[in-house]
């Protein structure tokens, strides 16, 4: 299996996933996480990884709609509200 294949499978959570429905920052030690999906509308308090400008979309307090999916790979991600299963890199 060639390295996108990799890739592939660990967005769609091959490496495991966390559900998160608190206010608790997470990590996943060094790796992080590739992806988050919203299970229910919920706005993010604090992510740290390959966004450009997110300090914008976190003092936005943009909410993001249940079933919508970032695609970012990310070393913490912390909810205001909501819930969101976190897929590990």
């Amino acid at each position: 299996m060639g390295l996108s294949g990799v890739n592939i499978l660990n967005s769609m959570g091959a490496n495991g996933c966390v559900y998160v429905n608190d206010t608790v920052a997470r990590t996943n030690g060094t790796d992080g996480f590739t992806a988050i999906q919203f299970t229910e509308d919920s706005v993010l308090g604090a992510i740290t990884g390959k966004m450009d400008d997110s300090a914008d979309l976190i003092s936005d307090a943009t909410v993001f709609s249940q079933g919508q999916v970032i695609y970012c790979p990310t070393t913490s991600v912390q909810l205001t509200s909501g819930a969101a299963i976190l897929y590990k890199a």
